[in-house]
């Protein structure tokens, strides 16, 4: 699929894809509607859009930050990302081609690189959401939206040991794959030094 170039960002190339672009567009009407619907105090048509955009935006900024923390990982094992590209509401972190084999715990670090900043903003934003929520409005949206999206979706969502190799494989399913390589591979020097 063709990947067509946003900007680049901490020596990181920021790529999306037709999909990616594709998937926020279609993303603001439900968001919209829930908005809408949500709030005790009952947004304007203008007001929920608004709140459907900007919601849009925060998924596509949290991202970014999620993906900063992988590439901050990467780099502290030396093995550095060079790219993010979006496929969907999600990004994949773009490492070189000629990366060498790596032991299973580079790879793991580095998977462990995203969750934890997005777990403390969805925790920073709490506060405020829970605050602001009764009194309604797009800033009471976008804060306890934000919130969630961190806390759960790419916080601790990131986690989920989902690992479908070819299709999608999130941070939890990069985890578990090589932490089971890594057990393998314990247990075959183990195994060599006892003979």
């Amino acid at each position: 699929m063709r990947s067509i170039p946003l900007f680049t960002l901490f020596g990181l190339k920021v790529t999306i894809s037709v999909f990616g672009i594709v998937s926020f567009l279609i993303a603001i009407p439900p968001i919209a509607w829930l908005a809408a619907r949500s709030l005790r105090v009952p947004l304007t048509l203008t007001q929920a859009v608004l709140a459907g955009v900007l919601s849009a935006i925060a998924m596509f900024v949290f991202e970014i930050i999620h993906q900063w923390g992988h590439a901050w990982a990467a780099k502290s094992v030396g093995y550095p990302m060079i790219g993010i590209h979006w496929h969907s509401w999600f990004s994949s972190g773009i490492y070189p081609a000629d990366e060498p084999p790596l032991p299973p715990g580079v790879h793991i670090r580095r998977a462990l690189g995203g969750f934890w900043i997005n777990v403390l903003i969805g925790l920073l934003l709490a506060p405020p959401a829970f605050y602001l929520w009764p009194r309604g409005g797009v800033p009471a949206w976008v804060i306890a939206f934000t919130a969630v999206w961190n806390l759960f979706v790419l916080g601790l969502g990131a986690l989920a040991p989902i690992d479908i190799p070819g299709v999608f494989t999130i941070d939890g399913g990069t985890i578990l794959h090589y932490w089971r390589e890594r057990n393998r591979t314990q247990v075959n020097t183990d195994s060599a030094d006892k003979k």
